[in-house]
């Protein structure tokens, strides 16, 4: 972790409850730091709460709604990710046997499809 931000001063700031918090420490959604008693995050972590309170607060969901919303945009982001690797080598390719080559050596793309079985 980078720096360190305090999660339950961090969380009044951005009205979000201690609890909601831990659901999603609970859920690893999140990741904590311990120090003398205190739970303290970095700023990825920072930047991840700010958008669950975002739809906490916006769209009215339930902790376990924003869970089932942040797996879903994982999933888009990684088939966006996939189509263009699909894409960057559909333009670099000269011939089926080169775009499936590419395909095959592109680790995004192995990673995304071993995540979709």
């Amino acid at each position: 972790m980078d720096y360190f931000i305090n999660l339950s001063e961090f969380c009044g700031n951005i009205n979000l409850s201690g609890e909601s918090a831990m659901f999603f420490i609970d859920e690893g959604i999140i990741c904590v730091e311990k120090r003398d008693n205190e739970l303290y995050i970095d700023k990825k972590t920072a930047d991840d709460l700010m958008f669950i309170s975002e739809i906490k607060n916006e769209l009215g969901i339930n902790d376990e709604g924003v869970s089932v919303v942040l797996n879903l945009r994982e999933k888009i982001i990684d088939y966006q990710k996939m189509l263009s690797t699909v894409f960057d080598a559909l333009k670099t390719s000269k011939s089926i046997d080169e775009l499936i080559f590419l395909l095959e050596k592109s680790e995004s793309f192995k990673n995304i499809l071993s995540n979709l079985k």
